[in-house]
């Protein structure tokens, strides 16, 4: 029989082993920003979002106010509210241990939780969470630590997140067959660009949203360019 310990490491290490780069490459990319690192480290272990980590490194150089990095946290992050409702009812009953899982649950934590049965669930939470947030703090110390020597190793380390998103798109698409997403995000993201540039990312991730809303409450039959097909069994 498989032991509590031996379940939480089969279920952890995948994770570890995909934020060895990320985790890596934020610390040695956000040096190489000018970000002190003591902050880097801070923001992997207070914040812990990958992509917002990412995010916030050019908008902490840049000279964007204040309301522009939040407003921005706000829609990178806006997913996470979606995540932490169907787990509700199974996370753990401690006010502590059930604040910490709803504010560390990143996409991996809830694709880790989301597969443990819901008994085990309330249990497990805690410890699934704690091991992959140590992960990524971990892999952010060393790239913090040995940011300088790596990036005359790794040329165009800075490639690192569009590459992650680039592959994690593909097998989203690949996944589920739907591309209206990822044509939606890009032409929000050329159209923001073109028209205000100094604030591409935050324009972008608006109107995309608010696109991807739209048309889910305006068109909640039509599937990706097809339309759903009736209950009259017509192939």
């Amino acid at each position: 029989m498989t032991s509590r310990r031996e379940l939480i490491i089969g279920l952890t290490t995948p994770v570890g082993m995909g934020y060895i780069p990320t985790g890596f490459a934020f610390g040695v990319l956000a040096c190489q920003a000018g970000v002190s690192p003591v902050l880097v480290i801070a923001m992997s272990i207070f914040i812990f979002a990958g992509a917002l980590q990412f995010a916030a490194v050019p908008m902490l150089t840049a000279t964007g106010g204040l309301g522009t990095v939040a407003l921005s946290t706000l829609l990178i992050n806006l997913r996470h509210i979606l995540y932490a409702i169907p787990l509700l009812d199974t996370l753990p009953k401690a006010r502590a241990c059930r604040a910490y899982v709803i504010a560390v649950l990143t996409d991996e934590n809830y694709s880790v939780l989301t597969t443990l049965p819901e008994g085990e669930r309330r249990h497990l939470s805690t410890a699934v969470s704690l091991v992959n947030h140590g992960y990524w703090v971990g892999d952010t110390v060393l790239g913090v630590l040995l940011g300088k020597q790596v990036s005359q190793w790794i040329p165009n380390l800075d490639f690192a997140l569009p590459a992650l998103f680039t592959i994690l798109t593909v097998e989203q698409y690949l996944a589920r067959r739907r591309w209206i997403p990822a044509v939606v995000g890009t032409g929000a993201y050329i159209v923001a660009a073109a028209l205000l540039p100094n604030y591409a990312l935050i324009v972008s991730l608006g109107v995309g949203l608010f696109m991807l809303l739209t048309r889910a409450v305006a068109f909640p039959l039509v599937l990706d360019g097809e339309t759903a097909r009736g209950s009259d069994g017509n192939n």
